[in-house]
């Protein structure tokens, strides 16, 4: 409800809890796990929400920013379309394709069943995301039990590898945006909406939007062209006459995260909604400091 008093209602149970367990900040808003789904308070973009990405009212920010919260970051959905396949820029574009066709390099689409690709995920995964604060290893099997829970929606030509040498460098993992088919069944998965999923899904192909999921390049080959390399092969699938999709929405990137922020707008996006993540300090006298930024890893 649009009410500042009821919000501060919540927000101080919050912080007397959070007190009691000798906590010095309260974050929010935040999706217990992974920061992949359901993090943050949309300020900017009030469009169509995508799978797993968070949706509310425009006052929401307002009974943050009231109550006290600060902006610990933002964290930004870019968007393009397909119609237009955006050229990379010229640097990148020769390196990348210097590399695609290096004999050291292979990139190929993931295979559906293939346990491998859930080793190199994990492989990838875990060097590149260990400089980020709040992010953790992952195990083979949560890898493979993660590649497990994608494959009823996966589409092969949206999830790419990277290697070197047979060694895994780099990922682009994407996803078709299930919530165009799933807003229709008013939150109930019976088998009669079961068997609508399927067929708008994978015969009638109602899905028309692509979400970008993941994006990781190992530190040992970040700026080294693999990151162009990663969308040029990826454009390669675009351009061929059996995709139809016909737009991209890259989700979740830190502005604390400048690598990443680049590679969206390489490969042609631009801003299409801000969430922020809010942070509201127990004693106010304390500094309050964003986010820092991070240069190693990507999203």
């Amino acid at each position: 409800m649009n009410d500042q008093e009821i919000a501060e209602l919540l927000f101080d149970t919050a912080k007397v809890w959070l007190q009691a367990h000798h906590l010095e900040a309260m974050d929010g808003p935040v999706n217990p796990g992974m920061r992949d789904a359901f993090w943050g308070c949309l300020v900017d973009g009030f469009h169509e929400p995508v799978f797993n990405m968070p949706y509310n009212f425009p006052y929401y920010q307002e009974l943050f920013e009231t109550y006290g919260f600060q902006n610990y970051f933002n964290q930004y959905t870019y968007q393009r379309t397909f119609e237009d396949v955006t050229d990379l820029h010229p640097v990148v574009f020769r390196t990348a394709k210097r590399i695609l066709a290096s004999a050291d390099y292979q990139f190929k689409l993931i295979e559906k069943g293939n346990k491998q690709f859930a080793i190199d995920f994990r492989i990838i995964y875990n060097k590149a995301w260990s400089k980020f604060t709040g992010t953790k290893d992952i195990s083979d099997q949560e890898a493979l039990t993660l590649l497990k829970s994608m494959e009823p929606v996966l589409d092969k030509r949206l999830v790419i590898f990277g290697y070197h040498k047979g060694v895994p460098v780099g990922f682009f993992i994407n996803l078709p945006d299930i919530g165009q088919i799933t807003k229709k069944f008013n939150g109930k998965f019976h088998w009669y909406n079961k068997l609508r999923f399927f067929l708008d899904l994978k015969v009638m192909r109602r899905v028309d939007r692509v979400i970008g999921l993941i994006f990781g390049v190992i530190p040992e080959f970040q700026n080294k062209g693999v990151e162009g390399a990663l969308i040029l092969f990826f454009q390669e699938q675009i351009l061929k006459p059996t995709f139809k999709y016909k737009t991209f929405e890259l989700n979740w990137i830190g502005d604390f995260n400048p690598v990443m922020m680049k590679v969206a707008g390489f490969i042609g996006g631009s801003i299409y909604k801000t969430h922020v993540t809010y942070r509201f300090l127990f004693d106010r006298n304390a500094e309050f400091k964003r986010a820092p930024l991070v240069n190693q890893g990507e999203k």
